[in-house]
């Protein structure tokens, strides 16, 4: 049996747009053994992926001891894996997984690349899926990158119908706003937004998602926006089963993001200036569109005048 390990760092979004290089590798071989390593923030992330059989918890950009680094060689010497592939080069992930032994070790250019066996060419301006899926070169799998999916349990579908139930708003459908992301968008701007729909579309009620990191911006836009509408999914799978449900997600550049990629809701997505779109996001998709700041402006300066204009433009 085929055992293959990834290791992958960053957040969820990471993890999502690695999803489609996890089910190629899945379905071309589909009795492998497919573990990944990822950070503790991320580890959700596979409860709406069905490519892999265990998640292993490391992070990476922790100040990690020599501990710590022994403890995860250990696990994968055990494991005894035939391939490894690295999404982000790094001289330390080289060296453990040159000291591990396993025979096939794929990543891109980058430090430490002589521990590699495999360096796969990498385009910086690229959709970042497609260049993650370029690294199955490496094991000779030649086919295009499918789009981001997920799987979503039984019991979250029914959570959002629950929801909706509640919000009333099975009926009517909803327009889905995501405020909390790395970089909050301002309160005042998604008010601007919320009151121009509501005017425009006075039968589609609007919601909000409640999130850890977002109380305080909540507080502000539904004094702004007094009828506004607030869901609370509790993890990641209520999260995107929500989201599927919705018939336009307007979302921050952040971890949400991807989830409405991967569920194929109507997108509208406010982005800083530091990546290009294309590789964030599949552009040429007609579902897809968002605004940009200008070079050298966070999100927080987007205009929301322009983003209504790119929501109404069809």
């Amino acid at each position: 049996m085929m055992r293959i390990l990834a290791l992958v760092p960053g957040g969820t979004g990471d993890q999502l747009l690695f999803f489609p290089t996890l089910d190629t590798l899945k379905q071309q071989y589909p009795n492998a053994e497919i573990d990944v390593v990822v950070e503790p923030r991320a580890m959700a992330a596979y409860r709406v992926c069905q490519s892999v059989n265990r998640v292993l918890k490391f992070d990476f950009k922790d100040r990690n001891s020599l501990a710590d680094f022994g403890n995860l060689l250990g696990t994968i010497r055990d494991r005894e894996y035939d391939a490894a592939i690295v999404t982000q080069p790094n001289l330390s992930m080289n060296i453990l997984l040159w000291l591990s032994g396993i025979p096939k070790r794929i990543s891109f250019k980058g430090q430490g690349d002589f521990l590699l066996t495999d360096i796969i060419a990498m385009d910086p301006q690229e959709y970042t899926a497609v260049q993650n899926h370029n690294l199955l070169m490496a094991v000779n799998i030649q086919k295009h990158c499918p789009p981001i999916k997920v799987n979503l349990p039984k019991n979250d579908l029914d959570w959002s119908s629950n929801e909706q139930k509640r919000l009333g708003i099975q009926q009517s459908g909803f327009i889905l706003l995501n405020c909390g992301a790395y970089a909050n968008y301002p309160a005042a701007s998604w008010a601007t937004i919320a009151k121009d729909l509501q005017a425009k579309q006075p039968n589609l009620p609007i919601v909000a998602i409640d999130s850890v990191n977002n109380a305080d911006l909540l507080k502000q836009l539904t004094t702004l926006v007094p009828n506004l509408l607030i869901t609370s999914p509790t993890d990641i799978g209520k999260l995107t089963a929500f989201i599927a449900s919705a018939n336009l997600f307007i979302c921050a550049e952040g971890d949400a993001m991807q989830l409405g990629v991967a569920v194929g809701t109507a997108l509208v997505a406010i982005l800083g200036a530091n990546t290009p779109a294309g590789k964030l996001l599949p552009i040429a998709e007609q579902r897809i569109k968002y605004v940009q700041a200008s070079t050298g402006q966070s999100l927080k300066a987007v205009d929301p005048l322009i983003v209504l204009e790119t929501i109404w433009a069809g």
